[in-house]
């Protein structure tokens, strides 16, 4: 959405606001309010990142009419149209690491970095050098925790820990990053507008 709607929906009271200076502050919930109800069932993890997977070229192992389904969804609004949709991929934790041991966090055998900590490997143009994001496994979560005494934080938070159920995990034994169209989803997931802008980029570079 372009700065000049969002003026126009302060003005017409649409949108809640308070104007500190130049700028707005604009509370969450207020935004949320606005979001576009979702229409029909939620899909299932396994669903969502079926979806993700032919984005990225490979071949999931789905029934002729589970892989007819993802292609038409894909194929119908495309990864930038279908982040709503693609929320049940993983649940989404907030977190405060220490910064000594946020790069520790990246390497560790058990993650695969994505979203804003896979900006290099994809030659994403934005440089975010204190967050990280990740995604780890249900059963690796308390683990990851436990090793770099993460805090559940969303107020101060450094870290994005995407926790997937050990069933649908999807990455191979040795991946260390996302394939991009996971990355970029992740990018666009965020409240960040580079960050969101950064994600619509890589989508662009890959069609």
């Amino acid at each position: 959405m372009s700065d000049r709607r969002v003026r126009q929906l302060l003005e017409s009271g649409e949108l809640v606001g308070q104007q500190l200076g130049r700028a707005w502050v604009i509370e969450r919930a207020a935004i949320d309010r606005l979001r576009p109800k979702r229409v029909g069932r939620p899909w299932s993890a396994a669903s969502a990142w079926a979806v993700l997977e032919l984005a990225a070229g490979r071949d999931p192992e789905l029934s002729p009419v589970e892989r007819s389904r993802a292609r038409k969804r894909l194929a119908g609004s495309g990864l930038a149209g279908l982040v709503d949709q693609l929320q049940s991929r993983s649940e989404r934790r907030e977190m405060y690491a220490h910064p000594s041991a946020l790069d520790r966090v990246g390497d560790d055998a058990d993650i695969v970095r994505s979203g804003v900590s896979a900006l290099g490997v994809y030659n994403v143009d934005l440089i975010v050098s204190d967050e990280a994001e990740v995604y780890v496994r249900s059963s690796k979560l308390a683990g990851l925790m436990d090793g770099y005494a993460l805090q559940s934080n969303p107020d101060r938070s450094n870290l994005v820990v995407r926790v997937v159920d050990d069933g649908v995990w999807p990455f191979v034994d040795d991946a260390r990053v996302a394939p991009w169209p996971v990355v970029a989803v992740d990018l666009l997931d965020s409240d960040d507008e580079r960050s969101r802008r950064a994600g619509l980029e890589l989508i662009e570079r890959h069609r």
